[in-house]
C-alpha cells in the first residue's frame, strides 16, 4: 500500500474562496461577518474537485491513501484567530 502523507485541497470549490475573501475582509475591518449557513457546497461539487485533481493524481501515481489538508494560505494563520 502506497501512502502520500502530505496533501494539500487545493482545488476546493470557487464558492469557499468568496465565502473566506469576505471572512478575511471582516478581520480586517471591512464588511459583515459572513453567514455559515450563507456557504453552500454540496458533496457533488466536492466530488468534482477532488475526482478531477487529487483522485486523478493518485490514480497517475498508483498509490493508495492521501491524507491532505486545507490550502495552507486558507488557514491564514498571519491572521489570527476568527
Amino acid at each position: 500500500m502506497i501512502i502520500d502523507i502530505h496533501g494539500h485541497y487545493t482545488t476546493a470549490p470557487a464558492q469557499l474562496g468568496a465565502w473566506r475573501d469576505l471572512q478575511i475582509a471582516f478581520a480586517n475591518g471591512q464588511g459583515e461577518a459572513p453567514d455559515p449557513a450563507a456557504l453552500h457546497i454540496s458533496d457533488d461539487d466536492i466530488r468534482e474537485t477532488i475526482e478531477a485533481n487529487q483522485l486523478k493524481l493518485m490514480n497517475e501515481r498508483g498509490s493508495d491513501l492521501t491524507v491532505f489538508s486545507p490550502r495552507a494560505s486558507f488557514m491564514a494563520h498571519h491572521i489570527g484567530d476568527l
